[in-house]
C-alpha cells in the first residue's frame, strides 16, 4: 500500500471506472500524464509504492483489458499531439493516445485512410496496438499490427526503447495486451485511397454455404466487408445473413471539395454520436423490456431485416454511396451502446477460426447460440488475415463477434452456452479476441493461447517485479508474480 509519506502526484487521483460493457466497476488510482517524463513520475511513484499500473487508452475496451482494480492506471488520453507527417511517405507519428478518428481529421481529404481501424473510431492509437483490433478491412490489410513502423516503449524501470518490425519485442507488444510496458508513440503506414467514399452493396445470403460463396466472389472486387447474421434462423436458414461490401470509387474532386465534405462528414459523425447516446439513454429501458422477451422480438427483428434486404437486392435498390466515414464509423453511434445492449449481466465475444472448416465452424456455433436460454442480441461476421503476434486473435479466416445479453436467472445456463463456444473454438484451431473479454478463465484462456508462455519470459525479464498488469491478466492467469516458474516456450 502506498506509503504516507510518498506525496502523490498532482495528476493523479482516485477513480470509479466501467467497462465499455458496464458489467464490471472498479476502484483505481488515475494517472493522467500529459508528458513522458510525467508517465516516469507515475511508473516511479508505483514502483516506490508497492502499487501496479495498467494503461488506458481512450477506454474503449469491452472487457477488463484496461482495468486495475485498487491498483493504478495510467491515462495516456491527455497524450494525443500528431508529432509528425511525411504526406510523400504516407507515414504519420503520433502519440499513444490519439483517436484514430484524430487521424482522419488530418489525412483523409489527401487522400490517405489508415486500415485496420475498427468502428469505435475514438479508439486510441496504443490501444489499437496493445489489441491489435481489426476493421472491415481485415480481409485485404491484415489487423492494426500491418499498420505500425515503430513505437516508442516505456519499460519497467523507466527506460524507453525503440521497437521497429524487426526487433525482438515487435510481435509479442502488439496485441500483447499492455503487459510488456507503456507505448508512448507511434508510426503508422497510411494507404493511398481513389476517394473518400465507397460503393456500399448490400447482398442477402439464405444460409452459410451462400454467404461464404458470396465472400469468396466478391473478395476480390470489394475493399470490406461486414456481415449481419440472424443467429435465430434455422435449418435450411442457418447461416442466414446480409453481407455489406464497399469498393473505392473514382472521383475527381478538388482538395477543396474534399476538405468541405469532410468537415461536412466529421460534423455528422459527431452528431450523430452525441444524439445517439442521449437518445439510446432515454430509451434504454424500452430496449431493456424488449430484450425481456428476447427471443420472440429479436426473431422478428431479424427476419424483417432479412426480408426487407432480399427486396432491395430484387429491385436493385441494394447499391448506395457514401462516404466511408459514414460505412466504417457510423454504425457505433447508431446502434445501441454495448452497455444498454448487453445488460448488468452481459458480455461480448469474438472468436476467430481458420477458412477451412468455416462452415462447419459457424454451423457448429450458430447451433450452439440457439440452444441458450438467451442467444446473442447481435451476430456480426468479418474476414481476416494472420498476424505474428504472440497473444494474436486472428487466423486466416473468419470471426463470429456476439453481443449477449443473458438475464439474470439465465446467467448460469448462458455461461455454459458460451463455454461450449470457446470450447468448439479451440477445437477448431480458433481463437478468442481478449480486447472484447471478460470471460476466460486461465484454463480456457492456455488453450487458445498456447504461446502465452513466450510472452511472459520476455515479461519477466523487461518487468520482473510484474509492474504492469491488468484485471483480465490476473483473471486468465498470467500474473508473472502469481507464476513464479515458468517453462519453456511451448
Amino acid at each position: 500500500m502506498p506509503s504516507k509519506d510518498s506525496p502523490l502526484p498532482s495528476f493523479m487521483q482516485w477513480e470509479e471506472l466501467h467497462s465499455l460493457v458496464g458489467s464490471i466497476s472498479t476502484r483505481s488510482l488515475v494517472a493522467r500524464p500529459k508528458t513522458l517524463p510525467q508517465c516516469q513520475e507515475a511508473l516511479a511513484w508505483c514502483r516506490d509504492n508497492g502499487m501496479t499500473i495498467c494503461a488506458r487508452g481512450a477506454g474503449r475496451g469491452y472487457g477488463d483489458l484496461a482495468l486495475n482494480d485498487g491498483h493504478a492506471l495510467l491515462d495516456m488520453s491527455g497524450m494525443n499531439r500528431i508529432l509528425d507527417f511525411d504526406e510523400e511517405r504516407a507515414r504519420i507519428t503520433v502519440e499513444a493516445g490519439t483517436r484514430l478518428i484524430d487521424i482522419y481529421e488530418h489525412v483523409h481529404h489527401l487522400l490517405l485512410t489508415l486500415p485496420g481501424s475498427p468502428t469505435e473510431s475514438h479508439s486510441s492509437v496504443a490501444g489499437a496496438i496493445c489489441a491489435n483490433v481489426n476493421g472491415k478491412d481485415g480481409w485485404h490489410y491484415g489487423n492494426f499490427s500491418q499498420r505500425v513502423i515503430r513505437m516508442t516503449l516505456l519499460r519497467a524501470d523507466g527506460e524507453t526503447v525503440e521497437v521497429d518490425r524487426d526487433h525482438e519485442l515487435f510481435n509479442a507488444i502488439m496485441g500483447g495486451i499492455g503487459l510488456l510496458g507503456i507505448v508512448i508513440d507511434a508510426t503508422l503506414q497510411l494507404v493511398p485511397i481513389k476517394s473518400n467514399f465507397v460503393k456500399i452493396l448490400r447482398t442477402p445470403a439464405a444460409d452459410t454455404d451462400a454467404l461464404l460463396a458470396l465472400l469468396d466472389e466478391l473478395k476480390d472486387d470489394h475493399d470490406a466487408a461486414v456481415v449481419w447474421i440472424d443467429a435465430y434462423g434455422k435449418g435450411k436458414r442457418l447461416g442466414r445473413s446480409v453481407v455489406h461490401t464497399a469498393q473505392w470509387v473514382d472521383r475527381e474532386d478538388t482538395e477543396e471539395e474534399r476538405r468541405e465534405f469532410l468537415d461536412a462528414g466529421f460534423r455528422r459523425l459527431e452528431h450523430h454520436r452525441r444524439f445517439g447516446l442521449a437518445l439510446h439513454e432515454k430509451f434504454g429501458p424500452v430496449l431493456s423490456f424488449m430484450l425481456n422477451a428476447q427471443r420472440p422480438a429479436l426473431y422478428l427483428f431479424n427476419r424483417f431485416y432479412y426480408t426487407m434486404s432480399r427486396l432491395a437486392s430484387w429491385t436493385g435498390r441494394n447499391t448506395t454511396s457514401e462516404l466511408f466515414l459514414r460505412f466504417n464509423f457510423e454504425a457505433s453511434f447508431t446502434v445501441p451502446p454495448a452497455h444498454l445492449v448487453c445488460g448488468p449481466h452481459g458480455y461480448t465475444v469474438q472468436l476467430n477460426f481458420p477458412k477451412h472448416g468455416a462452415k462447419e465452424a459457424i454451423d457448429e456455433i450458430l447451433t450452439i447460440c440457439q440452444s441458450s436460454p438467451c442467444p446473442p442480441v447481435t451476430t456480426i461476421l468479418r474476414a481476416h488475415q494472420a498476424d505474428e503476434g504472440l497473444l494474436s486473435f486472428s487466423k486466416n479466416g473468419y470471426s463470429l463477434n456476439f453481443e449477449f445479453h443473458p438475464k439474470k436467472r439465465h446467467e448460469e445456463r448462458s455461461r455454459e452456452a458460451v463455454n461450449r463456444i470457446i470450447d468448439a473454438t479451440v477445437k477448431r484451431g480458433g481463437r478468442i479476441h481478449l480486447a472484447k473479454d471478460q470471460v476466460l478463465t486461465p484454463e480456457q484462456f492456455h488453450r487458445v493461447y498456447p504461446r502465452y508462455n513466450e510472452l511472459l519470459l520476455i515479461k519477466k525479464r523487461l518487468d520482473p517485479n510484474g509492474l504492469f498488469i491488468s484485471d483480465l491478466a490476473r483473471r486468465v492467469g498470467i500474473d508473472p508474480v502469481l507464476n513464479a516458474k515458468v517453462g519453456d516456450p511451448a
